[in-house]
C-alpha cells in the first residue's frame, strides 16, 4: 500500500509540473524556502542541530535548483541578478551551519520574502497579460564577467 502511495504522490506531482505556470512554480518554491528558513531559526533557538542542519540543506537544495535553471543563451540581465541573488542566498545558509545565527535566518527571510513578491507579481501579470514589475536589487555581489546571458528556463 506504501508504494502506491507515493505513486500517487508523484502522480500528482508531474502533472502540477504541467498545469502550474512556471512562476506560480517559483513562488512555491520560494514558499517553501521560507518556510524551510523559519524552521532552521527555530531548531536554531531550541539547539536542535539535525533538524537545523536538515531544514538548511533543502533551502540550499531549492537555490541550487533555481540557479540550474537559469538559461545563459536568453537571460540577459534578469538571470545575472538571479544567479548572484541565489549564490549570495547559498553562501549565507552555508554561514548559518556554522553561525547559528537567528538574525541572519531573519535576514534571509526577508530577502526571500521580497524576492518571492517580485515573482508573485509576475506570475499576477503573466496571468492577467501585464507587464513584468522592475526586479529588486539584491545583497550580491557582482556577476563574474562572461560573454553568456541568462534566461530562466524553469
Amino acid at each position: 500500500m506504501g508504494q502506491n502511495i507515493q505513486k500517487q504522490k508523484y502522480q500528482a506531482y508531474a502533472a502540477a509540473t504541467q498545469t502550474v505556470a512556471k512562476t506560480k512554480q517559483i513562488v512555491i518554491l520560494y514558499d517553501g524556502m521560507i518556510r524551510f528558513i523559519q524552521h532552521a531559526k527555530e531548531a536554531i533557538r531550541e539547539k536542535r542541530i539535525e533538524d537545523r542542519y536538515i531544514m538548511l540543506t533543502k533551502t540550499s537544495e531549492v537555490i541550487m535548483g533555481l540557479q540550474g535553471c537559469l538559461d545563459f543563451e536568453n537571460g540577459g540581465s534578469v538571470a545575472k541578478i538571479l544567479y548572484n541573488f541565489y549564490s549570495s542566498v547559498d553562501s549565507r545558509i552555508f554561514s548559518l551551519h556554522r553561525s547559528n545565527s537567528v538574525e541572519m535566518c531573519d535576514e534571509l527571510i526577508l530577502e526571500l520574502k521580497a524576492m518571492r513578491d517580485v515573482w508573485h507579481e509576475i506570475d499576477q501579470n503573466a496571468s492577467a497579460g501585464g507587464t513584468p514589475p522592475e526586479v529588486p536589487p539584491s545583497n550580491a555581489p557582482p556577476a563574474p564577467e562572461s560573454d553568456q546571458n541568462v534566461t530562466l528556463s524553469a
